[in-house]
Formats: structure tokens, C-alpha cells, sequence
């Protein structure tokens, strides 16, 4: 799996009416139920209007202040988001989406402590809420926590068995605990299921790559570029199996496609440099090598290579002053690649 793959959490809370009884009441179950309608239909401000419609002729009309407290999250009004969860959770406390959207806004605010908890006592007052299982899962996988994110993960799925993101999730946990094999068969199944999703398609193909079936890996991610031509990711880790491959022409298209979508890569641009070097293009290599070190002076690989680049353009002094400096450090995988250069290079010179 990519380090920085980022797992982002969605809206918990599936629009709703709550019961009602009559005259005020059941009219503010109306005006609540229109406004999750016209909610759905991306209509915002008159979800709002509704919403608000709903709390002046029932202030308790817990629903109606978790759906606008929803809108107001998803327009990035967080403190008025809470105020109205709190207000849902002060009238009816075992209110398990209040609970679950008061997590995602914690998790918004990069409080992922806080939004556990909350997810856990959503579930907890529900343990039907399918989707606080799936942003339980989701939150849990991005904070590390695998074992409890596959857990959740699966108990997501014992409710809803057909839901392909679910088994994304659940995949995800399942690899990040090098349990490989079983993390295809879980994206096979993902892919089945949703045969249109490229972050689906990448994952299978990254596991693959990882389990050394690269002809495979590569036939699963050329299907995440197809589905979406535009994601880098998918597009980097096909120029990595194709490396691994020895395809280094088609890497190099896939590389150059990443840096045309992502001018600042540093990674794709960083493989490039090495592929020069590895051709002998020194100049193109060092010329690379200056936009990486330009943003990121200390980046080891990069150092390391540009020694390299160096040594081939004959600025040999230069170089050894470099490889000298990475090797003194006497840390790391290019510290020691950095002292063995050199003695190479003292023995073919002596």
C-alpha cells in the first residue's frame, strides 16, 4: 500500500424523517422529510429553509436538527454542526447518527480520538448503523488500527454483504497486516461487486504487485487508469510494476504522465532521475535531481544520485565530497550505498 494513501470519511447520516404525531408536530415531520428530499437532490438552500421550517413548529424535532446539522457540515460550518447535533442528542441521547456525525466532525478536525469514540457510541446505541461500522472502519484504518478496523469492517459487512466499498475497507486492513493472499481474494470480490471503481482495481493491482504477480498487478491497474485517467496514484504504482518488469520505455510514459497531472511529484520525478542515470544521461538526471533537492535538500535517494550524476559528468570532486558527506552520516540505506560507492570506486582507481 501507498504510505500516503489518505482514507477519507463520508456523511454518516442518511437523511430521515422522524416519527410524529399530530398538528405542529407531524408538519415539521413534513417540512423535515421535504427537506431531506430536495437535501438528496443537491438542493441546499432549500433543504435549509425546510430544515429550519421543521424547528420552528417543533424545536424538539430531533431529526430536523441532525439533518441541518449535517448541511452545515457539509458547508464546512462546524461549530454550528455541532450545536445541533448536541441539540439531537439533548432530546432523544441514544440518537445513534447524531452521535456518528458529531465523530465525523471530530475527525474533521483532526480529533480522531474524539471521533472514535463517538463512532463507538454510535454504534453502541445502534448496533444496525451500517454506516458509522463503515466510517468505524475507515477511521480506525487511517489511524493505524488494523485489527479494530477489520473488525468493524466485517461487522459492516454482516449487514450489508453486497456493499463493494465495505470490502475495500476490509481488504485494506486485511493487507496492511501482510495477510496477502487473503487481501486479493477480498478485492477480487470488491471488484466484483463494483467493477467500475479504479480505487478498487488499483488496490487489487497493488496487492498483486506486492505478492510478485506482476502481470497480473499490471492488467489490474492498466483497468484503474482506464476507469479513471486522471489518478495519479493508480498511474504511479502501474510505472512501479512496470519497473519491477523491466519495461522501463512504458515506465517512463507513466512516470511523465503522473508529473503532467502532478507537476510536483517528487517521487515519479525522483524514478526519472534514477532512470537517467541508470542510461547515462547524466545532464538529464542532474536536471531533475535540482527540482527535488530544491523543495527537499536532505532526500538521501536523491543526494545519493546526484553524487552519482556527478561522478559520470567527470565533476569527480564534487562527488566524492557528496558521497563522503552521505556516507558519514552513517545512517541509512544510501549512507551505506554512499561508503560502498566509494570504495568501489578507490579500487577501480588504484
Amino acid at each position: 500500500m501507498q504510505d500516503d494513501t489518505t482514507f477519507s470519511l463520508t456523511g454518516a447520516s442518511r437523511l430521515n424523517g422522524s416519527g410524529g404525531v399530530n398538528g405542529q408536530k407531524f408538519g415539521s415531520r413534513d417540512a423535515n422529510d421535504r427537506g431531506a428530499r430536495r437535501h438528496l437532490e443537491g438542493d441546499v438552500e432549500g433543504a435549509k429553509a425546510e430544515y429550519l421550517s421543521a424547528l420552528e413548529l417543533d424545536s424538539g424535532n430531533a431529526t430536523a436538527h441532525n439533518n441541518l446539522g449535517f448541511l452545515l457540515s457539509q458547508e464546512g460550518q462546524l461549530d454550528k454542526a455541532i450545536a445541533h447535533y448536541q441539540l439531537a442528542l439533548e432530546i432523544d441521547p441514544q440518537k445513534s447518527m447524531a452521535m456518528a456525525n458529531m465523530g465525523l466532525v471530530e475527525g474533521a478536525q483532526g480529533n480522531d480520538k474524539a471521533a472514535v469514540e463517538w463512532l463507538r457510541r454510535a454504534v453502541g446505541a445502534n448496533t444496525g448503523n451500517v454506516l458509522a461500522w463503515d466510517n468505524l472502519s475507515r477511521l480506525l484504518l487511517k489511524m493505524g488500527r488494523l485489527t479494530e478496523a477489520e473488525a468493524a469492517a466485517r461487522t459492516a459487512l454482516e449487514a450489508a454483504p453486497h456493499e463493494g466499498r465495505f470490502y475495500l475497507t476490509l481488504g485494506l486492513a486485511v493487507a496492511g497486516q501482510q495477510r496477502l493472499t487473503e487481501a486479493v481474494e477480498i478485492f477480487k470480490r470488491t471488484v466484483h461487486l463494483d467493477p467500475n471503481s479504479a480505487n478498487s482495481w488499483e488496490q487489487l493491482g497493488v496487492v498483486l504487485w506486492l505478492r510478485q504477480d506482476l502481470g497480473s498487478a499490471a492488467d489490474a491497474l492498466r483497468r484503474a487508469v482506464t476507469l479513471d485517467s486522471q489518478s495519479v496514484s493508480a498511474r504511479y504504482h502501474l510505472a512501479l510494476v512496470l519497473l519491477t518488469r523491466g519495461e522501463h520505455e512504458a515506465a517512463v510514459k507513466e512516470l511523465e504522465s503522473v508529473l503532467a497531472i502532478e507537476p510536483g511529484h517528487a517521487a515519479a520525478q525522483l524514478d526519472l532521475a534514477v532512470l537517467s542515470v541508470s542510461q547515462g544521461d547524466a545532464a538529464g538526471a542532474l536536471d531533475r535531481l535540482e527540482v527535488i533537492l530544491h523543495s527537499d535538500p536532505e532526500n538521501p535517494r536523491a543526494l545519493f544520485y546526484r553524487a552519482v550524476a556527478l561522478d559520470q559528468s567527470q565533476r569527480t570532486s564534487e562527488a566524492t565530497e557528496l558521497l563522503q558527506a552521505l556516507a558519514d552520516a552513517g545512517k541509512g540505506k544510501y549512507s551505506q550505498r554512499a561508503h560502498v560507492y566509494l570504495e568501489e570506486r578507490s579500487g577501480r582507481h588504484s
